[in-house]
């Protein structure tokens, strides 16, 4: 009988209510401007204005969204990290510890080739979750990356 497959999957809660309500209220703001301007001032900007304040309206929305997106995902493959546009992809066996020291803002995974990587998926301000996720890290890690029934093989 093949072992049992666990999946978890972490995603911040505080920084992506953030990140949702600051880019809301962000697009909220530059509608309210535009639609309140007179005429004569709306008119007087160039489409190139235009362009670069939408331009920066879509770089903030891009930050805020990269922001948003960060997670863990912990399998029995390892652990996946997406920070941001970035991910990396770690097995059991290249991850040496999990590091969360007190005050940190997120813990970091240590791995054999003398690397670091953040977890912004697991921020501190997210409390008992991000702890408790931390030590389900460590214990897993500590069994080799295998968490479930024997599949029999020896």
């Amino acid at each position: 009988m093949p072992a049992v497959s666990d999946r978890r999957v972490y995603r911040p809660v505080g920084p992506r209510v953030v990140a949702i309500v600051a880019g809301a209220c962000l697009v909220a703001l530059f509608v309210a401007v535009a639609a309140t301007l007179p005429p004569e001032v709306r008119a007087a900007f160039t489409p190139l204005q235009t362009g670069t304040l939408l331009l920066f309206l879509g770089v903030f929305l891009a930050v805020l969204w990269g922001i948003a997106r960060s997670r863990v995902v912990v399998d029995d493959d390892g652990v996946h990290v997406t920070n941001g546009y970035r991910t990396h992809h770690l097995a059991w066996a290249d991850i040496l510890d999990v590091a969360y020291p007190d005050g940190a803002p997120w813990p970091t995974l240590a791995t054999r080739d003398d690397r670091r990587v953040m977890m912004l998926g697991l921020p501190s301000s997210d409390g008992t979750q991000a702890r408790e996720a931390v030590w389900y890290l460590r214990e897993r890690l500590l069994a080799g990356g295998d968490e479930g029934p024997d599949d029999g093989e020896t």
